[in-house]
């Protein structure tokens, strides 16, 4: 169990000008399940690697429960990683590739046997032991690959998109399996994945990246309510924001957003923002999710906006309406049990308290 300090972490590979991890730094605290995500090529695995010390920190320090870390070989780390292709030996059977780090240590067999078979009862690979890994499927490589983890009794899990080889029912069950085993064995866990549903159903905090840079670290649901740019915006949630360029103008009074296409009046909150930002009359995006977007059934709402249906995507009781602008689409998630739509000339309602606002050079949330 352990405490974890990255400050100030970079990687540079040698004849490349840019960092694969630029000025990380995070501290991370005892039996935290914290969640590194971004899209490919971000650096997550990168710093993973790091930590690991299966690569070499160009920059930048590693504690670990307070000590320094940088120039301990990864045997000496007390930490155990699980890889995406599961990593097993392939001329051993899973009870011998889950004792295998355990008899390195000159542990005595009944103690072998002992963390083994518990192991493999927690994963539910008991009638497994005796198989190769080539006659498991891709879910059972995966848990003997946990397994093989579990035993050793790490202060620290690592775990680089494991689930990212299995179908879709799979990596639901163990998905859960993996929370479970956090549970139950109250261990720190760092997990690296580009699936934001596994990020936002196992991460006590999540650490989004781009570039090698750190976008924002948070919980998943204030990175839901409360994201700190059009990056992170539109990285959390599916589908993902949508993000309309406008302007805000006063014109009788009264505040609105505009573009050639739409019209959108704002609530006092929301005008407080863009004043304060001094972004009245300036180039700003406006951002609103799919789910806070609904057709105005009753039709006579005087906050309804005329949009034009284009596609329709129906996903049993819920669907994806496509709205066709002149620079972009808008898309809403909306509820469609008992209720009929076609394509064509709509009216539209936005959630007015569920708009975000962007300055377009920055990136920036307006706060």
């Amino acid at each position: 169990m352990a405490n974890l300090s990255l400050k100030g972490i970079e990687k540079i590979y040698p004849g490349n000008k840019t960092k694969s991890v630029e000025n990380f730094n995070l501290e991370i605290e005892n039996e935290e399940f914290i969640v590194l995500i971004g899209p490919s090529g971000c650096g997550k695995s990168t710093l993973l690697r790091m930590i690991a010390g299966l690569e070499e920190i160009t920059s930048g320090e590693l504690y670990i429960d307070g000590k320094l870390m940088n120039d301990v070989e990864p045997k000496d780390r007390d930490i155990a990683m699980v890889f995406q292709n599961y990593a097993l030996y392939p001329h051993m059977t899973v009870y011998d590739n889950m004792a295998f780090a355990l008899k390195l240590r000159n542990i005595d067999k009944d103690t072998i046997d002992k963390e083994v078979r518990r192991a493999a009862k927690v994963l539910n690979i008991e009638e497994y032991l005796e198989r190769k890994p080539k006659a498991l499927s891709g879910g059972q490589r995966q848990r003997v690959a946990l397994g093989r983890a579990i035993v050793r009794k790490p202060k620290v899990f690592l775990m680089d998109e494991p689930l990212s080889n299995l179908d879709a029912k799979l990596r639901v069950q163990t998905r859960a399996e993996i929370i479970k085993m956090h549970e139950d064995l109250k261990t720190t866990f760092i997990y690296v994945t580009h699936d934001q549903t596994e990020a936002m159903t196992m991460g006590d905090r999540i650490v989004i990246m781009h570039d090698g840079i750190v976008q924002q670290v948070d919980t998943p649901q204030n990175l839901y309510n409360e994201p700190a740019n059009i990056f992170v915006a539109g990285f959390i949630g599916s589908p993902q924001m949508n993000f309309i360029n406008g302007k805000v103008i006063e014109k009788e009074g009264k505040f609105r957003f505009v573009n050639e296409d739409l019209y959108c009046d704002l609530l006092e909150k929301d005008i407080e923002i863009i004043k304060k930002n001094n972004m009245i009359g300036e180039d700003i995006v406006m951002g609103i999710r799919p789910e806070h977007i609904d057709i105005d059934y009753s039709e006579n709402s005087p906050y309804s906006i005329p949009l034009k249906l284009e596609i329709i995507e129906l996903l049993g009781s819920e669907g994806y309406l496509h709205f066709k602008t002149s620079s972009d689409q808008i898309v809403a998630k909306v509820n469609l049990e008992e209720k009929g739509i076609e394509k064509g000339d709509k009216k539209v309602l936005f959630e007015l308290d569920k708009l975000y606002f962007f300055n377009p050079e920055t990136t920036n949330r307006l706060v």
